[in-house]
């Protein structure tokens, strides 16, 4: 019998999968559907002991409010800045590092997880300003967010940032047209 976090890790899973989809089809629908999916993700990642991935949550449901508001507001046109691509992937590394030198008694997932806050509150504002390179970001944060979800047994959680990361691919493509 299924237990009831798993009930709500497939339910916020489901919604993270429409969310995403919507997003990457420009459609203001999704960030509604993504404040649900990121409000039930966040109960799960603070019970989980995964505080910056509940932060996460808790910014990417006040995000969501924002970008649903600045969706329906105006037509918001997709732009680019290709060489923050090249200055966020150079900064993974160097993050990481220093996480390590900061604070080496901390778990190497925890490390990766305040890594992928601070990734993924660039991301979504990226996303709320219609800037293409919020896909690049977001491929980043839900590789780490699968690695870090699966470290503490979040399956579900884990299989939507493999979606996620394939969504993101879509996205990036969508949003290029």
């Amino acid at each position: 019998m299924p237990t009831i976090i798993f009930i709500f890790e497939l339910l916020a899973s489901l919604l993270g999968v429409v969310y995403i989809v919507l997003i990457a089809r420009k459609n203001a629908l999704g960030w509604l559907v993504g404040i649900l999916s990121c409000a039930i993700f966040a109960v799960l990642c603070f019970e989980s002991e995964l505080h910056s991935q509940g932060i996460i949550q808790v910014l990417n449901v006040l995000m969501g409010v924002w970008g649903w508001v600045q969706w329906r507001k105006q037509e918001i046109p997709v732009q680019s800045y290709p060489i923050l691509s090249y200055i966020f992937l150079a900064a993974l590394p160097l993050f990481y590092m220093g996480s390590t030198v900061c604070f080496p008694d901390i778990n190497w997932t925890r490390q990766l997880d305040q890594i992928a806050l601070v990734f993924s509150i660039l991301a979504t504002l990226f996303t709320v300003r219609m800037i293409q390179q919020n896909w690049m970001l977001w491929l980043v944060v839900n590789g780490i967010t699968a690695v870090t979800a699966f470290s503490n047994e979040l399956y579900f959680y884990a299989s939507l940032s493999l979606i996620y990361f394939g969504v993101s691919l879509y996205g990036m493509y969508q949003w290029r047209k």
